[in-house]
């Protein structure tokens, strides 16, 4: 049985990142190669930090929240690890 209490949590993490990243819509003023879109950071305009802020607490909760339901039900036995 795994007792890495941090391993769950990575997942989450990493599910977080990948969603959060291919929901980000990039500006049509951008410059394609190398991706230029201004200020204020260059490679990420302010309209794409608000997709990315947005859509990652949306991503972080509904993960989150999965992963506490996985967590209570095996605790419950009402499912159980692969063995």
């Amino acid at each position: 049985e795994e007792k890495n209490e941090m391993l769950p949590m990575g997942v989450v993490g990493a599910f977080v990142v990948v969603r959060t990243l291919g929901r980000i819509r990039v500006s049509n003023y951008c410059d394609a190669a190398p991706l230029d879109c201004g200020a204020p950071l260059g490679y990420f305009d302010w309209n794409m930090l608000q997709q990315a802020a947005f859509s990652g607490l949306e991503s972080a909760a509904m993960f989150g929240a999965a992963a506490y339901a996985m967590e209570y039900c095996y605790k419950k036995g009402y499912i159980s690890r692969f063995k």
